[in-house]
């Protein structure tokens, strides 16, 4: 039976730690720095991530035996890393997106490392995927990852800097409650620990010193994301199609930004963004709760001994 309330204590440490040391650094010095609420943003996550999965004592480990282990000794420094660069050196703006690129390509390889579907566990041959397969199914989940971290980062040049915060919390805490509900615990609270991290640091944006920027938590939210879809399809019980349906949810806050819509007032349309967003999450997760009730009733073998059994014995 899962803790609900250290669960609820990571979500909230990892909310405040990122909150807190965003405003630490961003806010020392007379004048307001935007690189400085940049670096913010990116460490504040980081460190609320840490700090909430200390809770369940998930610490980094190596060797990194497991998907969770790799994402937390090596993908995550490494976005991490990507992000900061991208913060202290935002010009040109195609360097940061050349070394995402990279980013978004080694985050497969790196969670399926060793695992049955690359490696010959159990004899020669015996990994599930060929080195072709491999390579065209990395390079498939690279672009999709890539595609929605584009769109996203666009939404927001479009819009407002902190427009696709709110659907990344969305997301994530559905994909951390979908994931644990299809078998994964600790690959779901990854996702409840991420959309707190992310909670907490958009609220704290807001009393910062400096004008918010763009796009410096969308780095680790969707590698974040990423993480726990993948492992809760390939080491759990999360179907493609859902897995699919929650990486693409934050792509409709992108329907308010059409023509028609478009002409609405800016309130209107952030509240419908948030709306479209959630109602097909809320779905999926009642959807995945559905499943386990939804299992096929087992017969009784005809070997099998039933009380009626017991009382004809001795007749």
């Amino acid at each position: 039976m899962p803790d609900f309330l250290q669960m609820g204590n990571a979500v909230l440490l990892a909310a405040n730690v990122a909150a807190w040391l965003l405003l630490l650094v961003a806010w020392p010095g007379r004048t307001p720095r935007p690189w400085r609420l940049r670096l913010g943003w990116v460490l504040g996550l980081g460190a609320g991530f840490y700090a909430g999965c200390a809770v369940f004592k998930q610490w980094p480990r190596w060797p990194a035996p497991e998907d969770r282990d790799r994402f937390l000794v090596i993908l995550l420094p490494l976005t991490l890393a990507v992000e900061i660069v991208a913060a202290l050196v935002p010009r040109p703006r195609w360097l940061a997106w050349l070394l995402r690129l990279g980013v978004a390509g080694a985050a497969a390889p790196i969670l399926l490392y060793h695992s049955a579907y690359v490696a010959d566990l159990s004899g020669p041959n015996s990994a599930k995927w060929s080195s072709t397969e491999s390579v065209l199914i990395f390079f498939g989940l690279a672009a999709a990852l890539l595609a929605v971290w584009g769109l996203l980062a666009l939404l927001q040049a479009r819009t407002s800097e902190r427009s696709a915060a709110p659907t990344l919390v969305l997301t994530a805490l559905a994909a951390g409650v979908t994931v644990m509900l299809t078998g994964y615990f600790y690959g779901g609270l990854l996702g409840l620990i991420l959309a707190g991290a992310i909670a907490g640091a958009t609220l704290a944006s807001f009393a910062a010193p400096a004008p918010p920027d763009t796009g410096h938590y969308l780095g680790v939210g969707m590698i974040g994301l990423f993480t726990v879809l993948l492992s809760g399809h390939f080491f759990s019980d999360l179907p493609t199609s859902t897995a699919v349906c929650l990486l693409l949810a934050p792509l409709l806050a992108w329907l308010p930004e059409l023509p028609g819509p478009r002409r609405l007032l800016p309130s209107i349309r952030d509240a419908a963004r948030f709306i479209l967003v959630a109602v097909p999450l809320v779905f999926v997760v009642l959807n995945a709760e559905k499943k386990p009730t939804e299992a096929p009733a087992t017969t009784p073998n005809e070997f099998d001994v039933t009380s009626d059994d017991y009382k004809s014995f001795g007749k």
